[in-house]
């Protein structure tokens, strides 16, 4: 049986469907998940002032809100109020920065999520505690990935929930990168998507670990990544861009 490129390259949606609709907002993920196609959602998770897990990109309010300061200052409820849609368009005025609670509501059944632990939380333990519990309790731990640039976040989700499959975020390609990803029992890989090519592919298939490339845009680096025969996701702010390449395997430019 042939693979089709789309299965081969699965799209994650970076941030829901940024391109179209306001960064980590529940439009964005509703708008990822009409294209039937899209079978991931990749978002960020702060903890609140109340320990309530948020999604949110920055540690501050100031680039995607009409707020400023920083996220863990507030209340889940204080950040729901905020406008986290108008910096993108009028359209979306009143958008509000959403729970991971929500989330996992919007899209049970519907989409898979990798959710990036971003890193400011100084309790690690607390932070994997909160958002692993959530996991169990919409019993999503089998068809999520947790994720970070912060080992201490990866051991702390495995202390915590061992079940849950971790992965690793990085922007660099060192010799050592096979065993760091071992030593944090990490299954999967998130890389700067330039740092993708046959070697690495080679290496962390052998090492039975999943890759993620992050965050091609331009068509021309998308249609690159989809033509490579070996297995791998592709997470782009741009599923239409993402399906036109893995469809037709090139672009005009």
């Amino acid at each position: 049986m042939t693979t089709s490129p789309a299965e081969l390259h699965p799209c994650v949606a970076h941030r829901g469907w940024s391109g179209g609709a306001p960064e980590n907002t529940l439009a964005a993920f509703k708008l990822a998940m009409t294209e039937p196609a899209v079978y991931w959602i990749e978002l960020d998770v702060h903890l609140s002032r109340d320990e309530v897990p948020v999604v949110i990109h920055d540690g501050t309010l100031n680039r995607t809100t009409n707020a400023k300061g920083r996220v863990r200052d507030l209340t889940a409820a204080e950040l729901a109020k905020l406008d986290a849609g108008s910096w993108f368009h009028q359209v979306y005025a009143g958008e509000p920065v959403p729970t991971l609670e929500q989330v996992l509501y919007l899209t049970a059944g519907r989409c898979r999520l990798n959710i990036e632990m971003k890193e400011g939380t100084p309790d690690a333990d607390r932070f994997a505690h909160r958002v692993a519990s959530l996991l169990r309790a919409y019993r999503r731990e089998h068809d999520t990935v947790i994720t970070s640039f912060e080992p201490l976040y990866l051991k702390a989700v495995k202390r915590h929930a061992p079940e849950i499959r971790t992965g690793l975020i990085t922007d660099k390609r060192p010799t050592s990168l096979i065993a760091t990803l071992k030593s944090l029992e990490a299954s999967v890989l998130s890389i700067a998507f330039g740092h993708v090519g046959p070697s690495l592919l080679k290496e962390t298939e052998a090492a039975r670990i999943q890759v993620m490339a992050w965050t091609p845009n331009h068509p021309r680096d998308l249609a690159r990544l989809a033509a490579m025969p070996q297995p791998f996701q592709i997470c782009t702010n741009y599923p239409d861009r993402w399906l036109a390449a893995v469809q037709k395997g090139s672009f005009t430019p």
